[in-house]
């Protein structure tokens, strides 16, 4: 039969009751992606494999992605406690930087800001979502997954599950690229300045 919805694609249909729509998720927004509990902790550690050996150290499990701006790494526990104890880990790690603690439960974001391994408080989801990279806002709002983002950056995600043992080598590795880029810096410095001695022209 035809009428005024011939223009619909094909399988959509009107309801003749639509007392029900006031409850009905938004299109685009459910699924299991969605709707599903997600915890991250995002940090201004630049490299994602340091990052995930220093969350195996303190037992903190999930996957790290290294962004621009710094790494983050979305836990497997989701569980309020377990997302503040990883908040807290990494955040004494850091020190003397905040670290935020971003969680999406029943839809909604909350971020808490952690420094030195003390809770700062509330950062209003906004303005924090507004300053972050762009794959961490994806992945707080259900638009990507982990899984989805690990194949299109494949050299961007580190699994944080190894063993307390092969952390403390990546550790002593990162440490040890670490002084070697620092001592190439002070070389070329001394190479490229004409008073290496501080002394006027």
């Amino acid at each position: 039969m035809t009428g005024e919805h011939d223009d619909l694609p094909e399988g959509v249909e009107i309801p003749d009751d639509l007392s029900g729509l006031d409850s009905a998720p938004p299109q685009g927004e459910s699924g299991r992606h969605v709707e599903q509990a997600v915890s991250a902790i995002f940090t201004p550690v630049a490299n994602g494999r340091l990052l995930a050996a220093v969350c195996s150290l303190n037992e903190v499990r999930g996957r790290c992605i290294e962004t621009s701006a710094g790494a983050l790494v979305m836990l497997d526990d989701t569980s309020p406690e377990s997302a503040s104890r990883a908040g807290q880990a990494l955040s004494a790690f850091v020190k003397t930087q905040p670290v935020l603690q971003m969680d999406r439960r029943a839809g909604q974001i909350t971020i808490t800001r952690w420094l030195a391994g003390e809770d700062h408080g509330k950062v209003p989801p906004g303005l924090a979502l507004d300053n972050a990279p762009g794959v961490l806002e994806t992945l707080m709002t259900g638009v990507q997954t982990v899984d989805e983002l690990a194949m299109t950056h494949p050299g961007k995600v580190f699994e944080a599950r190894m063993s307390k043992m092969q952390a403390f080598k990546e550790l002593r590795s990162a440490a040890k690229d670490a002084k070697k880029r620092y001592k190439a810096m002070e070389k070329m410095k001394r190479e490229t300045d004409p008073n290496p001695d501080g002394s006027g022209s």
